[in-house]
């Protein structure tokens, strides 16, 4: 009754799941901010941060789940736990 995706890079892949799996599919982006990401040591890279398969769903999708991930771990479980309450729900 569930499949989960862990990754999906381009708007098409999520266009796919939505017309093949339709009103069940529920989008999930993860998010931190830019600082936050640079306290875990990543840096940008031109050619790679920039290109579709890095930022190709910063435009064009609702998510359904939005979890914010800048290192407050109560925050996280929170947001995890709604998240897998849902899941659960449609078990």
């Amino acid at each position: 009754p569930v499949q989960v995706v862990s990754d999906t890079r381009r708007l098409s892949d999520v266009e796919w799941f939505r017309d093949v799996y339709g009103d069940v599919v529920q989008t999930v982006r993860v998010v931190a901010t830019e600082e936050t990401r640079k306290r875990r040591d990543w840096v940008f890279v031109a050619g790679v941060d920039d290109a579709e398969s890095e930022c190709g769903l910063d435009q064009g999708v609702t998510f359904d789940w939005v979890i914010t991930n800048d290192g407050d771990e109560l925050s996280l479980d929170e947001q995890l736990d709604a998240l897998l309450r849902w899941l659960r729900g449609r078990l």
